[in-house]
């Protein structure tokens, strides 16, 4: 390890001193990483990269910046709220994107997130006043136009109708009743299979009144008849005796009503605005579809947003296209402004370029700015946030970039890498946490951690170029970067065209438009293409569509869906946050902690103070310590800054009160079990046999280094996303049957060693005959699958269409570009040439 870099002639360091980390698993480490360098944080998942250089070295320069704004805010940072370093020199101020804090608002937009909607909105309420064909400020029913005209969130940019929700939902006929031709209770309708409202009892009564045999198919009964099931029977009551079971199977309450029937459809509305929970209103949305405002078309604005015009398109106009269009569009506006409005435009005009050019390049030029965060697969939700960090023109900033290749193309990585070289040469420091070899291979420097994950990682184990990784014999990283990392294992399993196969017709879903979406039963297929081809949105309109044909109900996204037969349930396993509290966590998402309480519980001096399991619980009261509810810590509201999480005065964090802590397990208190990683925690639970399957489950998916209690607020997407695996792969071995299981990008985060586990994993859902479907850009992933759907030709308006189908051999032989990165794989050549350029 280099010594450390005296501070230079100009008065600054010229590295980061870092002395005696213990952040999670760093075992005090201290480290020399020189600045103005693109320096590569490396090694296995879980090594120890993401606690060195975000949750210590970022976050020791976020306190910093804290602690010299106010009282206020010092008040609250205390030692054990800082990072557990002994001292880090030469850290300047850093920007950093964390993939475990990704932005899900459902306000949230591309346009939003990388700030574009501020530069519009000012140039669209400036430029207008200022040009030759200016109208009065009367004409535009503003004095005078502000920003906020052009925000559907604002009093003033809200249509006054639909209040900026661009419309409503609504029950619909078709969906309420999805198979006309079977009998109402029998099928015709999944919203009367089950109980769901207090009118299921009246239809009957109405039937008898109205001489109606419910046995019929449904488009058999009398029109007048439907219409009222469905719309009501308006000031008329229907009398009707209702016979509902009690919990005691021998009891049961009946009562007598009268009253008028609202229908079907209002009865769906009703119930779906009065459920309080966003779990709760998912059950009722299968039977709505969002209608557009009519004063507003859909788009939210007021009259003005709508019809102030800048470069031929209105403010609601301009979000509908996609971020290639807008760059085109802002050059067009840019030659046509006359000289008062070039003093105000063009500042707006170059900054709002040069935070489009950033998206074409991090490979979202096909997003429409209006596409809402919560769409977005992880990648490209993390590049979008990207954009928006480095779309300034700063110096001397350290930025922390975490595996910004995730959902990257390798034909996409080549910008990714200009990028971080052009922070570099600008006068900034780039930290990148990186899996890619391919990338790793390109920086200056390369900080290696290791030798493995949890308590047998948080060791610096090189730190220098890359070429002393690829010669160190314990670093994993090191043997790719050499060209000697072992190739992913997998034996195909064969497909046959007489075998079973899942088909979905008619599926349109954002770019995606498939006449005929057709894949294998029982088999791993993967779905591929460059970024933006469409395969997020194949697999969702996929699950939704599957799903929707199990639950006898109609999907907006699919027209019809075959092969499903032998199939009884579909897991999503995305990258979606488990939770947004630290009450959430492996161990309580797993279900681990439900056996682990009651066998605190079963303890002779739980017993003996007649504790149960609830007890034990830190989200009820009893055990857990109430000054911070059980969570560990305490959320500050910081005003003017985002809250603040701090650690609880009272239980030091331990989340239980003395009580609770005075029960031990095998010698552990509870609070003890939560620090423990899932791989100690199997060792320490070898029974009862269900707990010790749920840790053995989460081990095999890479997880192994996790702490059972860590908040999943800390965990990453595709942590969150492995924790789901985790749990797909325990039902799909205990359901008796068959299931489909989707994952979006499921390697994304993992280091290449690690990728073999993700694939074993996947073979056990196949041996328990589930069918898998990823859509995921690692090449290795893709040559392993027993079938692919490659996806394209381009991104946006230009994908969305099967370029090629088949085996991983013969979608190699076709010309496309992922077909080009294949055949390079099985040639046993590097997916990127020494340049970085990607090569077909």
């Amino acid at each position: 390890m280099p010594a450390p870099h005296a501070v230079g002639a100009g008065g600054t360091r010229d590295t980061i001193e870092v002395v005696g980390a213990r952040t999670n698993n760093l075992r005090d480490v201290s480290v020399s990483i020189p600045k103005g360098r693109l320096v590569a944080f490396t090694g296995v998942s879980g090594s120890g990269k993401t606690s060195l250089a975000i949750d210590t070295l970022h976050s020791e320069a976020q306190l910093r910046y804290l602690e010299g704004l106010s009282p206020f805010v010092r008040q609250y940072i205390t030692q054990r709220n800082r990072p557990q370093v002994d001292r880090v020199l030469g850290l300047g101020p850093t920007l950093a994107v964390d993939q475990r804090r990704l932005n899900r608002n459902p306000r949230s937009t591309v346009a939003t997130l990388t700030g574009i909607d501020g530069h519009l909105g000012l140039l669209y309420s400036r430029l207008p006043r200022l040009g030759p064909d200016a109208e009065p400020e009367s004409d535009t029913g503003a004095a005078p136009l502000t920003s906020a005209h052009f925000d559907r969130h604002t009093p003033e940019g809200s249509c006054e109708d639909c209040h900026g929700a661009g419309g409503r939902w609504q029950a619909q006929e078709d969906l309420v009743i999805t198979h006309p031709d079977l009998p109402l209770f029998e099928g015709a309708s999944p919203w009367y299979a089950k109980w769901r409202s207090g009118e299921h009892a009246f239809v009957p009564a109405l039937a008898a009144l109205r001489g109606v045999d419910l046995g019929l198919p449904w488009h058999s009964l009398p029109a007048a008849f439907r219409h009222e099931v469905l719309y009501g029977t308006g000031d008329e009551a229907v009398e009707a005796t209702v016979d509902i079971p009690n919990k005691n199977e021998t009891a049961r309450m009946t009562y007598t009503s009268s009253q008028p029937l609202r229908g079907a459809l209002a009865e769906v509305e009703r119930v779906f605005a009065n459920a309080q929970t966003p779990s709760a209103k998912q059950r009722y949305l299968p039977y709505l579809r969002k209608q557009p405002c009519e004063a507003c078309q859909g788009s939210g604005f007021d009259r003005v947003a709508r019809s102030v015009r800048l470069g031929g398109l209105t403010y609601p106009d301009l979000l509908e296209v996609d971020v290639r269009e807008v760059r085109r569009w802002a050059g067009d506006l840019a030659d046509t402004l006359d000289a008062r409005q070039r003093a105000v435009g063009e500042p707006l005009l170059r900054d709002l370029g040069r935070r489009l050019r950033l998206l074409d390049r991090l490979g979202l030029a096909h997003l429409r700015l209006s596409r809402g965060a919560a769409t977005l697969s992880g990648g490209e939700l993390q590049r979008t946030r990207l954009a928006a960090q480095l779309g300034t023109e700063l110096s001397d900033v350290i930025f922390v970039l975490d595996e910004p290749g995730t959902g990257l193309h390798p034909a996409d990585k080549r910008n990714l890498l200009d990028i971080a070289l052009e922070l570099r040469e600008a006068g900034n420091t780039v930290l990148l946490v990186e899996h890619d070899p391919e990338l790793i291979a390109r920086a200056d420097w390369i900080v290696d951690m290791g030798p493995g994950a949890g308590r047998l990682g948080g060791e610096v184990l090189v730190c220098g170029p890359p070429a002393l990784a690829a010669a160190h014999p314990a670093s994993a990283t090191g043997r790719y970067l050499a060209g000697d990392g072992p190739r992913l294992r997998r034996t195909p399993r064969p497909v046959r065209d007489g075998g079973d196969w899942v088909e979905l017709r008619g599926l349109r879903a954002h770019n995606a438009a498939l006449e005929l979406l057709r894949l294998p039963a029982g088999r791993l297929t993967c779905l591929t293409g460059v970024s933006g081809s469409g395969k997020s949105s194949v697999l969702g309109a996929l699950a939704a569509g599957v799903a929707a044909a199990l639950d006898g109900t109609a999907a907006d996204t699919v027209r019809e869906v075959t092969g499903v037969g032998g199939f009884g349930w579909v897991a999503v396993v995305d990258q979606e946050p488990l939770g947004r509290t630290p009450r959430s966590n492996p161990a309580t998402y797993s279900k681990a902690f439900d056996i682990i309480r009651r066998l605190f519980a079963g303890t002779e001096a739980a017993r003996a103070r007649g504790l149960d399991a609830s007890w034990f619980s830190f989200n009820t009261t009893g055990g857990r310590c109430e000054t911070c509810a059980g969570h560990g810590r305490k959320l500050v509201d910081m005003h003017f800054l985002p809250d603040m999480w701090v650690v609880c005065d009272t239980c030091d964090g331990r989340r239980y009160g003395p009580r609770a802590l005075e029960i031990a397990y095998r010698g552990l208190t509870v609070d003890r079990v939560l620090e423990l990683t899932v791989a100690e925690a199997g060792e320490v639970f070898t029974e009862p046999r269900q707990l010790a399957e749920i840790l053995a489950a989460l081990d095999r998916v890479g997880l192994g280094y996790l702490r059972l209690g860590q908040s999943a607020t800390e965990l990453s997407g595709g942590e969150a996303q492995r924790l789901r695996l985790a749990s797909a792969i325990q039902r799909g071995a205990a359901s008796r049957r068959a299931g489909l299981v989707v994952l979006d990008e499921p390697v994304s985060g993992l280091h290449p060693s690690d990728v073999q586990r993700i694939v074993d994993a996947l073979d056990l859902l196949l041996d328990s005959g589930n069918t898998v479907v990823v859509a995921e850009h690692d090449i290795p992933v893709a040559a392993s699958a027993d079938w692919v759907i490659d996806l394209g030709p381009g991104a946006g308006p230009a994908g969305g269409a099967v370029v090629a189908q088949g085996t991983p051999e013969a979608v190699a032989g076709a010309d496309t570009p992922t077909a080009g990165y294949l055949r390079r794989y099985a040639a046993g050549l590097p997916l990127l040439d020494a340049s970085g350029d990607a090569r077909r």
